[in-house]
């Protein structure tokens, strides 16, 4: 149950943050960069020229050729070599390791028709790799996963730490620790600023993905609702663990212009976590994708896009999870402890090696 003090916190933290211009600015612009990436490039077919590397028997050769001779009205370059082919043309198909590209294939199949109309028929799409139908969709909900939980998450870890360092720098936390015990005060910050950032991601997503089926960039169907509740699941893992880091970092330095040096680490982590998203998104059955499963600061921004991706067993996000909230178990006291010892100090920035010991006398 929460105590009233901390809801009190929370609330004050809601009600200044949301009337802020800065909130209502970035919300308008994330929607805004979501929406033109989701649905203008659709709508006017951009994308560039695509090249293809084709690799064919003595049989299927015109064909190929046709292919490189129609390619420009297709936006698409034809090369025809042996050497790592993104399709070969043999005995009447197309064969490849995984599903082809759709422009490929139809390129393909606008060369063989034109070469005898009346006489031969389609091609055969054969694949090493079993499809999936929906691999293009998936792909795109995790691209975007990962994308939105960075940004969420380094935007209100930095929030929470700049809070509190602008309390202590006013002087504000004296006043407010006279009335408040220092762990009720750091968790209704948290608690506040991590229901307001929930509450953004929801109305960005709602908003993007309404925009985005209008435009018919996207089908709104089970398997887009479902990739929205999952990242809103894991912003919140995520959210809770950073943010007592974020909160550390804040108080452990006087001022807003040393705000920067204490949170790089942490923003590292977040950035690192980032591009391995991409990385394990790549490979989702990989080494990496497995570790990072595993690692409090990197599942967040991880498991997402990978679950969406299908294939994860239902064993490793169970302990995924697990491991996250084991480990914000564990560290939210050892943070309110370091916040209770380090955020009325002034002075000069202190130490971790000092926070530490602070926190255990």
């Amino acid at each position: 149950m929460i105590n009233a003090n901390v809801r009190r916190v929370a609330r004050r933290e809601i009600t200044e943050r949301i009337g802020e211009k800065s909130f209502l600015i970035s919300t308008g612009i994330t929607l805004a960069i979501i929406i033109l990436v989701v649905v203008i490039p659709p709508l006017l077919g951009l994308g560039g020229t695509s090249t293809y590397t084709i690799a064919t028997d003595a049989e299927s050769r015109p064909i190929a050729e046709r292919a490189a001779a129609l390619a420009p009205n297709f936006d698409a370059e034809v090369v025809i070599s042996g050497d790592d082919p993104d399709v070969t043309l043999a005995g009447g198909e197309i064969q490849s390791q995984e599903e082809p590209d759709d422009t490929l294939v139809g390129l393909l199949q606008t060369a063989n028709q034109a070469l005898e109309p009346s006489s031969r028929s389609e091609l055969t799409v054969v694949t090493a790799e079993p499809v999936d139908p929906d691999r293009d969709a998936k792909a795109g909900l995790a691209f975007f996963a990962i994308l939105m939980l960075y940004g969420q998450l380094i935007a209100y870890g930095f929030i929470v730490a700049s809070g509190v360092v602008e309390e202590k720098a006013s002087r504000v936390i004296e006043v407010l620790l006279a009335a408040i015990r220092p762990k009720d005060l750091l968790a209704g910050k948290v608690l506040g600023l991590g229901v307001l950032g929930l509450g953004q991601l929801l109305v960005i997503a709602v908003l993007g993905v309404a925009a985005a089926g209008v435009s018919g960039a996207l089908d709104i169907d089970g398997t887009l609702l479902s990739a929205v509740a999952l990242a809103l699941v894991w912003f919140v893992l995520g959210y809770a663990f950073y943010a007592a880091l974020y909160a550390v970092a804040g108080a452990m330095v006087p001022r807003q212009e040393e705000l920067q040096s204490s949170t790089t680490p942490l923003t590292m982590a977040i950035l690192v976590s980032f591009f391995a998203g991409f990385a394990v998104n790549e490979d989702p059955d990989g080494v990496l994708a497995h570790v990072c499963a595993f690692i409090p600061f990197t599942a967040p921004i991880t498991m997402p896009g990978r679950i969406m991706l299908g294939g994860v067993p239902a064993w490793e996000i169970a302990a995924s999870v697990a491991v996250m909230i084991a480990s914000t178990a564990l560290l939210i006291p050892l943070a309110a402890r370091i916040y209770s010892a380090v955020v009325l100090r002034t002075g000069s920035a202190v130490k971790l090696s000092e926070a530490l010991r602070l926190a255990r006398s």
